[in-house]
């Protein structure tokens, strides 16, 4: 008999924070957890928790990335790199020497909006080689995006950088992808 475990009970055993239970505690359905997550960042660490292929979590991350529009050069560099390696046409070696390049560069960031971007990226070369890290992409991509825009509304910009994200995890891993991993950890998409 399969497990139907509520998706809020499988975050809390999974040790999500109180946070993203607190903001996920009205979804009562994986589906629901999926379709209305609020946060690129929280979508992309249940998919990631739940096992999701790296690869599809890798193109996540870098369309989540690319919502912070504050990167630099060697930022886009990581970010053409991973999707080159998620695509089957570059090297995790590639990715790798990109990310050592924003490494150095990324220390004489601009600005809070540009470190932001930076970090976003890294996390991505990172991620190529350590999965665990990819989450953090949304994150400093909202965050970038948060920062540049704090004259027009910061609260605003964050829940429309943090919605550009789910949706960009949304539009990397497919529906039948997320469920498919519930199943496998015994909950009822």
């Amino acid at each position: 008999m399969p497990d139907t475990t509520a998706p809020i009970d499988w975050l809390r055993r999974a040790g999500a924070q109180g946070d993203v239970l607190d903001g996920l505690a009205r979804f009562t359905t994986w589906r629901a957890v999926y379709d209305e997550c609020p946060r690129g960042d929280w979508l992309l660490a249940i998919a990631e928790r739940l096992g999701v292929d790296h690869v599809a979590l890798v193109h996540a991350a870098v369309a989540c990335a690319r919502v912070a529009d504050d990167a630099d050069d060697e930022a886009r560099a990581v970010l053409d790199a991973a999707a080159r390696w998620a695509d089957g046409r570059g090297s995790p070696s590639e990715v790798a020497a990109a990310t050592r390049a924003l490494e150095q560069a990324a220390s004489g960031a601009a600005s809070p909006a540009h470190e932001a971007a930076d970090r976003a990226a890294l996390a991505v070369g990172l991620g190529v080689e350590d999965r665990a890290v990819l989450p953090s992409a949304p994150a400093a991509a909202a965050e970038s995006v948060m920062v540049a825009s704090i004259d027009c509304g910061l609260e605003l910009a964050m829940r429309w950088a943090h919605d550009k994200c789910a949706a960009a995890v949304r539009g990397a891993v497919p529906w039948s992808v997320f469920a498919g991993c519930v199943e496998r950890v015994g909950g009822q998409p």
